[in-house]
């Protein structure tokens, strides 16, 4: 809900969650709100009170300013919505606690990977708070991520890549074998925006316009018939982009890979970024060079890629052996003494 307050030039919003029991909170704070108002008392918030949804709102005014990308501010502004603000937004921002933000945390159900990637968010956002001097706290300044502790076993194999391949349908087969040649990162960050316009026959390359770190914006080499492949793809599209359904462009596969992936009878635990976890994989394990693969994987560093997929390297020790230099061996027959 929305209301305004005398020297604030926007409306103020306060966040109350989803659900009856959100809808229920609301209507007594807009009974209090019109007490208030009949009483003649100051609403809500004070000119002075900085608000976390007032503050992230500056933030991502900012991370605009600076060029951050447009699909990464609005993944930001819906997490912010409908995961952060419902918690935090009852008092100003250096009201709020670090205990504060563990109770919403531990209230969200989420993997270890993604509550240390959302906790990273909201501590930017604190962080610029402080550096702009519109706060005077950081509740996450002592927050370090959490270890995960467990590890996805990648299990999928060429073999069962081509068996669910069978049964997709054909826009999901077309993006299966779209993002093993190019190892995009399923999804609209990466593998949906593909378009005709990025494919370039002559140099052989297509450019995955990426956004997850500074490096996933990158060209990708493809060989003679990848080339003839894609652009057999793209005379086929309506819209211009590589992955398709109907003349449109794809925004999501879910369904349709669990139904493939049930169908060509895989039993094991399966994700459509495993697929680009089996093209690097083959590759490495084929001989490829890692700074190259992981150049062409848009890792931002290439430890990245040496701890995520050490076990393809794993015969590279045994094969460095046979490579390391040798002293030349006393010839036949000579007897060479040690002294005692």
């Amino acid at each position: 809900m929305s209301y305004r307050v005398q020297g604030k030039k926007s409306p103020v919003r306060e966040y109350f969650g989803r659900g009856k029991t959100g809808e229920q909170t609301a209507k007594i704070r807009a009974a209090e709100l019109n007490l208030s108002k009949t009483k003649g008392e100051t609403l809500g918030r004070t000119s002075t009170d900085i608000y976390l949804d007032e503050l992230a709102q500056v933030y991502l005014d900012d991370a605009k300013r600076r060029g951050v990308s447009e699909y990464w501010r609005k993944e930001f502004t819906a997490l912010l919505n409908t995961t952060i603000l419902p918690a935090l937004s009852s008092r100003p921002v250096d009201q709020i606690s670090f205990a504060d933000i563990v109770r919403m945390a531990d209230g969200w159900g989420k993997s270890v990977a993604t509550t240390n990637r959302y906790l990273g968010y909201l501590r930017a956002v604190f962080r610029f708070g402080l550096d702009q001097d519109i706060t005077t706290v950081n509740p996450l300044r002592k927050w370090r991520k959490a270890k995960e502790t467990t590890k996805r076993d990648f299990r999928l194999t060429m073999e069962d890549f081509e068996r669910i391949r069978a049964k997709a349908m054909p826009h999901l087969a077309i993006a299966m074998e779209i993002e093993l040649m190019t190892w995009a990162r399923p999804g609209p960050t990466e593998l949906f925006k593909l378009h005709k316009r990025d494919i370039d026959p002559e140099a052989k390359t297509i450019r995955i316009r990426g956004t997850k770190t500074p490096t996933s914006d990158r060209l990708m080499h493809l060989d003679g018939d990848e080339v003839c492949r894609l652009l057999e793809i793209t005379s086929l599209s309506k819209s211009g982009y590589l992955i398709e359904y109907a003349g449109a462009p794809v925004k999501q596969i879910a369904r349709s890979w669990a139904a493939a992936v049930e169908a060509a009878g895989i039993t094991y635990h399966v994700t459509p970024y495993d697929i680009r976890h089996l093209g690097i994989s083959e590759a490495l394990r084929a001989g490829a060079d890692l700074a190259a693969v992981s150049q062409m994987a848009g890792h931002a560093d290439i430890s990245t890629t040496q701890r995520k997929y050490y076990h393809c390297l794993k015969g590279e020790k045994a094969r460095a052996a046979t490579l390391k230099a040798k002293a030349a061996r006393p010839k036949a027959g000579k007897v060479v003494n040690f002294p005692r």
